[in-house]
């Protein structure tokens, strides 16, 4: 990803304010860069991928500014709003933009200047769409309405039909889940609320614009752990924070169940096919043009940046359901995978107009580490069933099991379920008259491909399963979830089974009547003891 008529290698020095034009709802932010250029500000669409350091439009892959420190979080209660000019190292606090606002507390006897702009950054703005939606005041009212269950430990959150929230984030778990958080757990609401409160409080005009120094109230965020590069003065014992790369151990105040209802997506009924497309992938050679307007009627790209990694402590699940297909739905529909239009050179992160002229596009950097794949294991309760009486039968001992998500990989979709969530695998080892065997079940509960249950038979004493399953399911996903015959040919031999499945009496996988269960299980055990 490149800025139009940025120069190569241009590195972050400087974040100053935010402002806007007195005649115009638009909002920019002052950039300094080196080299120095014409290019002074950039729009506030581009904040996701803006933090101090960074080298923009990069020629080759360089090492991080910075020392690398770790930071684990009592409370935020405590922590001091001062400016940056109060931070004791001198090359910080001479800088441009000294004005700006800090969050400053101690951890372990040092000291932490923390951009107030770079934590909300890395909590909040994972996309354009959220840190332009962060200055209205009422954002989250008008684009989302909210129904809590709290009997059933549940939410419903419909996304209303002028939303603009991007298609490519509604069909990503990950992206799905922080918005959640975002809009379900009182704490994390009130803190990016308040992001538009202090720019209505603190902002003032001058003779053109009105400008705003970032400020707003930080979550608890009592127990998370920071990831943070920055300039550490080992004489002042003071740590001046450049970029947070992750954001652990993050609690959440929010339903078990989280249910999206998007009027822009086609549940797939049986025997019919999706109308759903997440969002194309940018090129590698794509270009932003910070200072055009896309076209609301191209197709939307997603934008793949630095990763930033959320893990949440007590991750919940969400869903995304619309209408039946055949049903009448307002506004516009997502285009089907196979007809996806072919990616776009030259994009736009701004909002998209009628008078546009760029395909929109926005960004995608949020890697989701939470471990949640406990959430996904009804998915495999049929299996689970028939890998118990297998496990039962004559010289059989179950060694163990994992249940995987499958690794996102760029230019492939399939790691992903059609409803956004992540699609898994099923690993179970097996020991029967001293071999040891592997089965193999992969989630296509939304009917996108038929895929076996796989039997492999353990080929060498000494052998890397882990580092064997890992390479299965990047060439699955690279064959479109079809088993990988060649590299299964080429490490297990003749030693390898595809099983079909029961026959179903029902659209779901997981329900099985004890006798299918029990016929299935001998099927794997006849052709385990044949290989």
């Amino acid at each position: 990803m490149k800025f139009k008529d940025l120069a190569d290698n241009s590195t972050i020095k400087e974040i100053g304010s935010l402002f806007r034009r007195l005649n115009s709802a638009d909002w920019y932010i002052n950039i300094k860069l080196a080299p120095n250029q014409k290019k002074l500000y950039f729009s506030i669409s581009q904040i996701p991928v803006l933090a101090r350091r960074r080298v923009l439009n990069p020629t080759e892959e360089l090492q991080p500014a910075g020392f690398l420190s770790r930071i684990a979080v009592t409370s935020t209660r405590n922590w001091k709003a001062e400016l940056i000019k109060t931070c004791p190292i001198s090359a910080v606090n001479r800088a441009g933009d000294s004005n700006q606002w800090c969050f400053v507390f101690e951890h372990k006897g040092t000291r932490y200047y923390l951009p107030q702009l770079e934590l909300a950054r890395v909590l909040f703005f994972h996309h354009a769409y959220i840190a332009r939606l962060s200055m209205n005041q009422n954002g989250l009212l008008e684009e989302f309405d909210i129904q809590c269950m709290s009997k059933l430990n549940k939410a419903l959150i419909n996304i209303l039909p002028t939303c603009t929230f991007p298609l490519y984030a509604r069909a990503d778990y990950a992206l799905r889940r922080t918005l959640a958080w975002i809009l379900l757990d009182d704490d994390a609401r009130q803190s990016f609320e308040s992001i538009a409160r202090f720019q209505v409080k603190e902002g003032y005009d001058t003779e053109k614009y009105h400008l705003w120094r970032f400020q707003f109230n930080p979550p608890l965020l009592e127990g998370a752990e920071l990831t943070i590069r920055g300039h550490f003065d080992q004489n002042s014992n003071v740590f001046f924070v450049y970029e947070v790369y992750g954001v652990s151990n993050l609690f959440c105040n929010c339903p078990a169940y989280v249910d999206f209802f998007d009027p822009r997506y086609t549940e797939r009924q049986q025997g019919q096919e999706h109308v759903v497309r997440s969002g194309q992938s940018s090129s590698l050679d794509v270009i932003v043009d910070d200072e055009q307007e896309p076209d609301l009627d191209k197709a939307e790209q997603r934008i793949e940046t630095a990763m930033v990694a959320f893990e949440f402590r007590n991750p919940f699940f969400t869903t995304r359901g619309g209408k039946r297909k055949g049903t009448a739905i307002g506004g516009r529909t997502d285009i089907n995978e196979s007809s996806t239009p072919a990616v776009s050179s030259e994009v736009s992160t701004n909002d998209a107009t009628v008078k546009g002229c760029l395909s929109p596009a926005d960004y995608d950097g949020v890697d989701d580490q939470s471990a949640d794949t406990h959430l996904y294991a009804d998915k495999f309760e049929a299996f689970e069933a028939m890998v118990t009486k297998l496990a039962a039968m004559p010289n059989c001992h179950h060694v163990g099991k994992e249940i995987r998500k499958l690794p996102r990989m760029e230019g492939y979709s399939k790691y992903l379920l059609a409803d956004g969530n992540p699609r898994c695998m099923a690993f179970h080892l097996i020991c029967h008259g001293g071999a040891t065997y592997a089965l193999l079940e992969v989630d296509t509960s939304d009917n996108r491909n038929s895929l076996s249950t796989l039997l492999l038979k353990q080929p060498a004493i000494l052998f890397d399963w882990r580092h064997q399953i890992c390479e299965l399911e990047k060439r699955l996903l690279k064959l479109s979830l079809a088993w990988p015959t060649a590299l299964l040919d080429n490490v297990f031999g003749v030693s390898y089974r595809r099983i079909p499945h029961q026959r179903m009496l029902s659209e779901s996988k997981m329900l099985l009547e004890q006798d299918s269960i029990h016929r299935w299980a001998e099927r794997v055990y006849s052709e385990m003891i044949s290989l």
